[in-house]
């Protein structure tokens, strides 16, 4: 019987679907997760795994808003799992989707116990922001998981990928890579402590650099740590777009990133112009996840193309 080529089989296509419906799915629960705070509504429910005692808890709108991230974290753990099935079933020698797919798993089940001490805590700080922190590190190994199932069928040449990036490019987009996932997590704790909305005026903050007083101080904090980052991550951008011209995905995914953060900036000058409201700083979160997806992405295809196995313009694979 003639072997099916790498990633044509319709298991592999099945499993690119359920990673794809699991990453959208999982960025979906970080997204309500965020409604759910900035709407107040994190202490709905009271007890765990139930609410209110029911399975089927009142309906009232903020009950149900909280419920609702519930059902979609007992969604994206479902989706999770039968995308570990059909890894193992299509793709048990690709280690990439292995161990991409089976780190979501835990992830996930992770996030799941830590949302149940969160409610059971009585929404502690520190339980909510590494709940966040589960969640961010699920999506980005989803979005690997996903990439990963998408091999060529050889890995053949490609003369403008001899050169590897340089440990400099490496080391600034890695920078760049856990400075977002920092700046998600400073941001949800100064929202948690009331000081989100503090500052009134961009970039300045009451047309100071640094007002006096701690709430300020924890604001500005935040500001700063965005610039940097912005910085760094612009940067691994523009060197992932030079690379580009062996790797035209690549391009895209630098566009997008870049694009997400300017977005996400934009987002955080017009709260401080126009005050938060709970669609502004859920925007700023969906904005914030959508950059972190974006710039894990580009630099698994820019780092590693041969693993990826990401096409080139002729068609070929890139390795």
């Amino acid at each position: 019987m003639a072997q099916v080529a790498a990633g044509t089989h319709p298991g592999q296509a099945r499993y690119r679907l359920m990673t794809l419906l699991s990453l959208i799915a999982a960025i979906a629960q970080i997204i309500l997760g965020g409604v759910v705070r900035v709407t107040g509504s994190g202490d709905a429910c009271p007890d765990w795994p139930l609410c209110h005692g029911q399975i089927i808890p009142p309906f009232e709108y903020h009950i149900w808003l909280e419920f609702t991230h519930r059902l979609v974290a007992s969604g994206v753990g479902l989706l999770v799992l039968a995308s570990l099935v059909l890894a193992w079933r299509h793709f048990r020698t690709l280690k990439p989707v292995m161990l991409a797919t089976s780190a979501s798993m835990v992830l996930v089940v992770a996030a799941a116990i830590l949302g149940g001490l969160t409610v059971l805590s009585e929404l502690s700080w520190w339980t909510r922001l590494i709940h966040l922190g589960l969640a961010e590190l699920t999506v980005a190994a989803l979005a690997i998981a996903w990439l990963a199932g998408h091999p060529g069928d050889q890995p053949g040449p490609s003369q403008n990928l001899e050169s590897r990036p340089s440990r400099r490019d490496r080391t600034i987009a890695w920078s760049g890579l856990v400075g977002l996932l920092l700046v998600i997590l400073y941001g949800s704790y100064m929202v948690g402590v009331g000081y989100g909305a503090i500052c009134s005026g961009w970039p300045l903050c009451l047309g100071e650099r640094n007002p006096a007083g701690t709430p300020f101080l924890i604001h500005m904090i935040h500001r700063y740590m965005v610039a940097i980052v912005a910085v760094l991550v612009f940067r691994a951008c523009v060197a992932a777009w030079k690379r580009g011209a062996a790797l035209p995905q690549l391009r895209w995914m630098a566009l997008l990133t870049a694009g997400f953060l300017i977005d996400e900036i934009g987002v955080g000058a017009f709260t401080a112009w126009l005050g938060s409201s709970p669609v502004i700083a859920s925007l700023h979160l969906t904005f914030a996840t959508f950059t972190w997806v974006s710039m894990v992405l580009m630099m698994a295809v820019h780092f590693d193309p041969a693993t990826f196995r990401v096409r080139t313009k002729r068609g070929k694979t890139a390795g």
